[in-house]
C-alpha cells in the first residue's frame, strides 16, 4: 500500500471520528479540499477520494462547486445502539486515558492560564453560550485557545485528541437529553468560573476549577459504565486503543524511519564505521518506498549521524563522541529540532505529575532491574541512555494511553542528542541521574517525580536556549518554563 493510500485511510477515520463525536454536527461544513490536502500533506486526488468515501458512507453531502456538509446526526436516540457499541469499543482505553488526563491536564492548563493575556478573556467568554447549547467543539476550542499561550502546537493537539477520544466514550450518554443538558451546563459554569478566577488573578481558584472539570469528566465516564452494563446483552466489540500523532495526524514516514535508524545508531546497534543495510533492504523492512528511505538517510546525513560513500553505501559515524558537531543549518533539520523542543516542553510540564500518579504501579522487580541498569549508566556516564531509561520506566507504569503518548514524544526527543550545543552539562546530568537512581533503590515516588521532572525541564531549557542561539527564531515562541522547586532535593 503506497503512502497516500495509508494516509487516505487515516484521514477518513480522522473525519469520521469528529463527526461521530459531535465535533462536526449536522449542517457543519468540512474544510475545503485544499485545506485538508495541506494539513495532511497529500494530493488533492487523495482528499477527493476520502471525501467520496465519506459521501458513500452517508456522513456528508457534496457536489460540484459546493462544500462538503455533514448530514449524519449522532446525538439523537435513533443512534442509541450505535453509541452503546461505540462506547464499549472505547471504554477500556477511555478509562486508562481518563486516569492519564487527570494526572497531566492541570499540569499543562494551569501554566497556560497563568500566561493567558487579559484581553483574551472576552474572546473566551464567547464560547460559554455555545457550550451550554451542547456545542462540543466550543469546549475544545476554549481550552485550545488557552493552551496557545504556551506557544506549543503539541499541547492543543494532545488535548484535542485525548478529549475527542474520551468524548467518543460519552456518546451513549449523549442520547439522554436531560443528562446531556445538565453536563454541558455544568461544564460552562466551571469554564465561566475559570475566567472569573483569571480576572481576579486567583490562581488557587483556577486550580480548583480545573480539578472540578476533571472530576466531572470522571463522573460521566462512571455513568457510561453503569449504562453500558444495562445494555442489550450483545458481546463486546473489538477494543479500540487511543492513538495520538504529534504531527497533527500526518504520518510522516521519512522522519519516523530516520528516528528509528538514529535510535539504533545511538544504542550502538549499528557501530561507528559499519554500513547500514542497503536502501532496498531498509525499504522492505519499513514497508515504504525507496525514495522515502533516501530522504531519511539525507536527514541523517544533515545531522552528521551517517556519511554516504559513493559506490559503498551509508556509513555510521560516531555521533556521540564527535568533538566538533556543528549545529545543522538545513530547514528540515531545524524543523525536527523545533518539534523536539516542543516535545521536551510537554515532558517538562507533565513528567512530575504523571510520575506521582503511576510510579507506585511499577512492579518491585521492574524497579530493581532498572536500578541496576541506571547504576551502570551512572558509572559509565552514558548520557544517551538516560532519557530512554526514563521512557522505559514510563512504559513500565502499565497505562497504554501513557505508553502511546510517551512513544510519540520519545522518538522526537532523539534529534538534540546529535547536537553537542544542545546537551545538558554532563555534571548536571550525572547529578540528576544519581537522584533518579536513589529514587529507584528507595522506591521513593516523590523523589522520582522530582528527578524526572528536573531532567526534562533542564533539557527543555537547554535546547530552547541553544536553538535560539543557533538562529531558530521560532524557538522563542515556545514559552519558557520556570523551575518551581529547589534542586537538589534533600
Amino acid at each position: 500500500m503506497d503512502r497516500d493510500s495509508r494516509l487516505y485511510r487515516y484521514i477518513y477515520e480522522f473525519y469520521v471520528t469528529r463527526i461521530q463525536s459531535g465535533y462536526y454536527i449536522k449542517g457543519d461544513a468540512l474544510p475545503s479540499i485544499h485545506e485538508i490536502s495541506d494539513t495532511f500533506g497529500v494530493s488533492d486526488k487523495t482528499t477527493r477520494r476520502m471525501l467520496r468515501q465519506l459521501k458513500e458512507d452517508g456522513f456528508i453531502s457534496s457536489g460540484s462547486g459546493r462544500s462538503s456538509v455533514v448530514i449524519k446526526d449522532f446525538s439523537n436516540e435513533d443512534y442509541a445502539d450505535f453509541c452503546r457499541t461505540y462506547y464499549l469499543a472505547h471504554k477500556d482505553a477511555a478509562l486508562e486515558l481518563q486516569c492519564l488526563r487527570r494526572s497531566f491536564l492541570s499540569s499543562i492548563l494551569f501554566p497556560a492560564f497563568c500566561r493567558l493575556p487579559a484581553d483574551r478573556r472576552e474572546h473566551l467568554s464567547q464560547y460559554l453560550s455555545r457550550v451550554r447549547s451542547r456545542d462540543f467543539r466550543a469546549f475544545i476550542d476554549f481550552f485550545c485557545t488557552v493552551l496557545d499561550s504556551l506557544g506549543n502546537p503539541l499541547l492543543p493537539s494532545l488535548f484535542t485528541e485525548s478529549t475527542m477520544f474520551g468524548h467518543l466514550s460519552d456518546l451513549y450518554m449523549m442520547t439522554d437529553a436531560s443528562y446531556s443538558d445538565f453536563y454541558f451546563d455544568r461544564l460552562a459554569n466551571y469554564m465561566e468560573d475559570l475566567l472569573t478566577s483569571h480576572a481576579a488573578e486567583d490562581f488557587g481558584g483556577i486550580k480548583r476549577q480545573l480539578d472540578q472539570i476533571s472530576q466531572l469528566r470522571a463522573e460521566k465516564l462512571r455513568k457510561n459504565l453503569e449504562a453500558s452494563y444495562a445494555g442489550s446483552g450483545q458481546p463486546d466489540p473489538v477494543p479500540v486503543p487511543f492513538r495520538w500523532y504529534i504531527t497533527k495526524g500526518r504520518i510522516e514516514h521519512r522522519s519516523f524511519t530516520a528516528q528509528i535508524l538514529l535510535h539504533r545508531i545511538l544504542c550502538r546497534q549499528y557501530q561507528p564505521g559499519e554500513f547500514l543495510p542497503s536502501v532496498p533492504q531498509l525499504a522492505e523492512e519499513f514497508s515504504v518506498a525507496e525514495i522515502t528511505i533516501r530522504r531519511s538517510l539525507s536527514l541523517l546525513v544533515s545531522f552528521n549521524a551517517v556519511k554516504t560513500l559513493n559506490g559503498k553505501g551509508t556509513m555510521v559515524l560516531d555521533i556521540v563522541n564527535q568533538q566538533a558537531m556543528q549545529f545543522p543549518q538545513s530547514e528540515e533539520c531545524q524543523k525536527e529540532l523545533l518539534l523536539s523542543l516542543e516535545a521536551f516542553q510537554v515532558l517538562a510540564l507533565t513528567a512530575g505529575s504523571i510520575s506521582s500518579v503511576f510510579f507506585p504501579d511499577i512492579p518491585a522487580d521492574t524497579l530493581t532491574f532498572y536500578a541496576e541498569q541506571m547504576k551502570e549508566c551512572v558509572h559509565q556516564e552514558d548520557c544517551c541512555r538516560y532519557y530512554k531509561m526514563c521512557f522505559d520506566l514510563f512504559y513500565a507504569m502499565g497505562n497504554s494511553a501513557l505508553s502511546e503518548v510517551c512513544s510519540q514524544l520519545m522518538w522526537q526527543t532523539l534529534w538534540p542528542i546529535s547536537c553537542r550545543s544542545l546537551w545538558l552539562n554532563p555534571g548536571e546530568t550525572a547529578s540528576i541521574m544519581k537522584v533518579l537512581l536513589r529514587s529507584l533503590e528507595e522506591r521513593d515516588v516523590k523523589l522520582f517525580s522530582r528527578a524526572s521532572s528536573r531532567l526534562f525541564l533542564r533539557t527543555f531549557q537547554t535546547v530552547r536556549k541553544g536553538l535560539i542561539e543557533g538562529g531558530v527564531k521560532e524557538a522563542a515562541h515556545v514559552a519558557w518554563i520556570e523551575e518551581t522547586e529547589e534542586w537538589p532535593p534533600e
